[in-house]
């Protein structure tokens, strides 16, 4: 611990801005900027595919796509899901699997996503599948890009409170965007569900005076209810659930609004003073202006 408080973000619509795209195997058709989250149904899973999508035309476009995760020996993490499901749960379904999916449907949405986002600052594949059925409903391919000043709020808070982030994303991913914002990997908690990031928040706790937890949809609720302060930001989108808006202390815009919101807090004197004596200090595109 370097400090009395320590703030986690998720990454996704908290840092960057996702853009979605995801198709529906049954009925061949395409959902765009979609919210993946709002995909999974009781009893499945948002499974992410470790795999940089830039590979995946070197694979058989007509494979399926438990059999292109078997042969390849490409990894799996289950980003979110409806109950407590394991990797291993998925596994043993996909194993039953002989149709549906394939690898040409993560191609058109890895398309569609490049289509639309010229400037992703990472790209990420994923599907959602039925546990109980092994059926794959949907392919996923989410692109980001960081939102206006994410860099400069880190840099604000870099210096006054531990950072973290807590993200469904793999820590392929994850890696870049922690080197981007100068956030040590030992700081990173990638392929964290909900109760991953609920976990991290009551460990901070054992060590931190004050824990605040910066998210923006239904897979952070648990982690804003535990933490001291919840901020929920949005950023991303204004439409949220009731039930995460009530859940948080705080709501705000973007994310550059949270230094200053922090401050006012007085969470403790020596962020306080931290975070004023940056204020004070304006940044070089200010100066330039």
């Amino acid at each position: 611990m370097t400090h009395r408080v320590a703030i986690v973000f998720d990454s996704s619509g908290t840092l960057m801005h996702t853009y979605r795209v995801a198709k529906d195997i049954e009925s061949g058709g395409t959902l765009y900027d979609t919210v993946a989250l709002h995909l999974v149904r009781e009893s499945q899973a948002l499974v992410a595919i470790d795999l940089p999508p830039d590979m995946l035309p070197n694979y058989p476009p007509d494979q399926v796509l438990p059999l292109f995760l078997s042969e390849n020996k490409i990894d799996i993490n289950i980003g979110c899901a409806s109950d407590d499901i394991t990797t291993d749960d998925v596994l043993n379904m996909l194993k039953r699997n002989s149709g549906g999916a394939r690898v040409s449907d993560l191609l058109d949405v890895v398309a569609a996503v490049r289509e639309k986002c010229k400037n992703v600052f990472y790209i990420g594949t994923g599907f959602v599948i039925d546990v109980p059925t092994g059926a794959i409903h949907y392919v996923v391919c989410s692109g980001g890009k960081l939102f206006d000043g994410a860099e400069a709020t880190i840099a604000k808070l870099a210096d006054c409170a531990d950072l973290y982030i807590a993200s469904g994303d793999s820590m392929r991913n994850l890696s870049v965007l922690a080197d981007r914002l100068k956030i040590p990997h030992d700081h990173v908690v990638p392929v964290a569900t909900p109760h991953i990031k609920e976990r991290l928040i009551l460990d901070l706790q054992r060590t931190h005076d004050t824990v605040v937890m910066v998210g923006d949809e239904i897979n952070d609720l648990r982690a804003i209810r535990a933490a001291d302060v919840g901020v929920l930001t949005m950023q991303q989108c204004s439409a949220k659930l009731q039930k995460l808006c009530d859940s948080a202390d705080i709501l705000i815009p973007d994310i550059s609004s949270l230094p200053d919101v922090i401050r006012e807090m007085e969470l403790s004197e020596s962020l306080t003073e931290c975070l004023t004596s940056r204020a004070s200090v304006k940044s070089p595109r200010q100066k330039a202006s």
